[in-house]
């Protein structure tokens, strides 16, 4: 019997006064970045400009949550006064961002430095709500994967070798499962 997952990826959110907040517990994961997606492009879609996400809980990211956030920052940089910040990162969630090359497209604000303006919402927990897990499929959340390694490679040429071979397994993997029409996707 496999160990029980000592990780309880969770995303709490809130929007207030336009700008939308997301706060990241334990990690930021490809089990709830279809949940973080889904929430920020709602929130877009009803006037937000500004998303925080703020991972002063956060343990660590994978590529496709990180993806998940190029993907959201490419969205908002479309739009007037469109900014996506990352705030309360360690040294360790900063690396992770610049490797992949995010580091240019987020406002990154280390610990310490979160901007004043968003202390109130991030220090009031009660307002923030935690999203359930939506249970996506296995084909949903393969696309959620495919689309954000798609985001990386759209930021950063050095992104392309690094996930070649992700993104020919997870084209391999859709397509294999768009055959299957038994409703096991």
């Amino acid at each position: 019997m496999a160990p029980p997952d000592k990780f309880t990826d969770e995303l709490m959110v809130a929007i207030h006064e336009g700008t939308a907040y997301v706060r990241v517990c334990d990690r930021g994961s490809f089990k709830i970045s279809k949940n973080l997606k889904d929430f920020g492009i709602s929130a877009i879609d009803e006037g937000v400009r500004r998303i925080v996400v703020d991972l002063s809980e956060c343990v660590g990211m994978d590529s496709t949550f990180m993806g998940v956030l190029a993907g959201l920052a490419l969205r908002l940089r479309k739009l007037p006064d469109g900014e996506l910040y990352v705030v309360n990162l360690s040294s360790r969630t900063r690396g992770l961002l610049a490797t992949l090359g995010l580091d240019q497209l987020v406002k990154p604000c280390m610990t310490m430095e979160t901007p004043e303006e968003f202390k109130p919402v991030l220090e009031g927990v009660s307002r923030m709500r935690s999203v359930e897990n939506s249970g996506e499929s296995r084909r949903e959340t393969a696309e959620t994967m495919l689309e954000a390694h798609e985001c990386l490679v759209e930021i950063s040429p050095d992104n392309v070798l690094r996930f070649k071979d992700v993104l020919s397994f997870l084209r391999e993997d859709l397509n294999k499962s768009g055959e299957n029409t038994n409703g096991d996707t």
